[in-house]
């Protein structure tokens, strides 16, 4: 009797249950933010924190509240790419507000701007901050910071996907509008399964790095916390002074090390694993990525005189370039006081980014690819009119279509950038100030140039600046083209004088 009760009480669930893709994956993605704060208000209850009841508290009311939306709605039948991208952007923002909530709750924000300003630049693994005083937090507080980059480093609707029974036709359609790169591929004909094995990689790396780290010297606290913002590649660290508290030779190797490997493509990696090493060796992509890397330390080294020439100096030259290409955003020395070539050069780096299908921010490399091989096509055109000649990337083809695709993005991000470091600029900052604020943002970088310099503090940069500067970081980590569509969703639908409303449906 009790069997058929509870059958009718699931059924009658599902036949109220009302179909909307947003509000599936805000649910269950709300869900898995409040089980993280919940995880953190534990670590502040073993640390015997201040903020215990409070993370504890807006955890378990954050779970029980997305499970509830989560049992309450269902995936629609069909699916529109928009749906897709609003789902997607309408997540990001929901989980940045719901992030911001432990911060204001146990005081250590006043204003909600602030608070917010720290989970957006958490979320998409950006590493800027507000707080002048880092150490001066609980524990339980800092590992709900460094746990925010872990989630939306690989992506929470990639691991929403990982997780549930059925997204139809729409699940790679969510992977690719949220995870960092310009590619998606399916590492099997399930899309679920792919989901589950990119988190495989990452959750294994996430691991591994901590392990390194403690056993490097850190404490089991620092290294988790350590692990969480090094394979995000988001760079918030417990410590003002960053991986430079340690004062330690073998952790910044070991950081170096990690930042690369973030750096790069987990698809590739997952098939090395797979004990097909090949086509990361072979991977154009790759191997420019290394180049990249190894050329801008070398000229960092001779141009800015950091260290004297000593090999601090070089591991110095190198750990900033691994965590700036990679957009990690670590320090571990003052760069604001190297030379005016290297300074210019970091600049330079701040919105690239490392490789397409890695955690980092930035436009990829691929993407660069892709648009010298469209501009020397276009050079040669000039010269030869009736030259036919492929877009190509590495061993690859693109097609004229996916190609302006591209194309046009960079010059999208092109104007994101200098649009933003213009309004920046208007607040008051100066112009290094804003154009490094600019690119730091919309790169998920984190630390800047000028009154930025080494420390990733935003508070230099007035209020108004700063919300300029987390639409930036938004835009940076989604992509641009999701939150620019899902915007475009409310635009279209928005009723228009001495005309009937107009919606998607037409």
């Amino acid at each position: 009797m009790r069997t058929s009760v509870v059958g009718r009480g699931e059924r009658l669930v599902r036949a109220n249950r009302r179909p909307t893709l947003a509000g599936h994956i805000v649910g269950l993605t709300i869900m898995v933010v409040g089980l993280g704060m919940f995880a953190s208000g534990t670590v502040d209850l073993v640390d015997g924190g201040a903020n215990t009841v409070v993370l504890l508290s807006v955890g378990l009311v954050m779970s029980v509240v997305g499970a509830v939306t989560w049992r309450l709605t269902m995936t629609p039948r069909q699916i529109r790419v928009l749906d897709v991208f609003k789902a997607v952007t309408v997540t990001w923002i929901v989980i940045a507000v719901a992030g911001a909530v432990p911060y204001v709750l146990t005081g250590h924000f006043v204003h909600w701007d602030d608070a917010l300003f720290e989970s957006v630049s958490g979320f998409t693994t950006t590493g800027a901050t507000v707080t002048p005083d880092i150490e001066a937090m609980s524990r339980g507080l800092l590992f709900w910071r460094s746990l925010s980059q872990w989630m939306g480093g690989m992506g929470v609707i990639v691991l929403v996907v990982a997780v549930l029974p059925t997204v139809g036709s729409g699940g790679m359609s969510l992977m690719q509008a949220e995870a960092p790169g310009p590619t998606g591929e399916r590492l099997t004909p399930r899309v679920r399964e792919t989901a589950r094995r990119l988190w495989g990689v990452y959750i294994g790396l996430t691991i591994i790095i901590g392990a390194a780290y403690a056993a490097a010297g850190m404490s089991l606290y620092d290294a988790v916390s350590h692990s969480f913002t090094t394979v995000s590649t988001g760079g918030f660290s417990p410590y003002q002074a960053s991986i430079g508290h340690f004062e330690s030779a073998a952790i910044e190797w070991l950081a170096i090390v990690s930042m690369f490997l973030a750096g790069g493509s987990f698809t590739l990696y997952y098939r090395a694993l797979r004990k097909d090493v090949k086509p990361l060796f072979v991977s154009t992509e790759f191997r420019i990525y290394v180049l990249i890397v190894l050329g801008t330390t070398l000229w960092c080294f001779v141009t800015s005189g950091a260290g004297d020439g000593t090999s601090a100096g070089f591991r110095d030259s190198l750990f900033t370039m691994t965590s700036t290409i990679t957009t990690t955003g670590y320090v571990t020395s003052d760069y604001g006081a190297w030379s005016q070539a290297a300074q210019a050069l970091i600049l330079v780096l701040l919105p690239i980014g490392a490789m397409a299908g890695s955690t980092a921010g930035g436009v990829k490399i691929l993407r660069v690819m892709a648009v010298s091989s469209f501009a020397h096509r276009e050079a040669l055109k000039h010269l030869h009119p009736r030259l036919v000649r492929p877009v190509r990337v590495g061993r690859g083809i693109l097609s004229d279509d996916v190609a302006g695709k591209v194309v046009g993005f960079l010059l999208l991000a092109l104007v994101i950038f200098g649009g933003g470091a213009f309004l920046i600029a208007a607040t008051g900052p100066d112009m290094i100030t804003s154009f490094s604020a600019s690119a730091t943002s919309i790169g998920n970088v984190g630390p800047g140039l000028g009154e930025l310099d080494h420390t990733g503090d935003f508070l230099v940069i007035p209020r108004e600046g700063r919300a300029i500067a987390m639409l930036q970081m938004l835009l940076g980590r989604l992509e641009i083209y999701p939150v620019i569509l899902a915007l475009s969703i409310v635009t279209l639908r928005l009723p228009r004088p001495g005309k009937r409303r107009e919606t998607l449906h037409h």
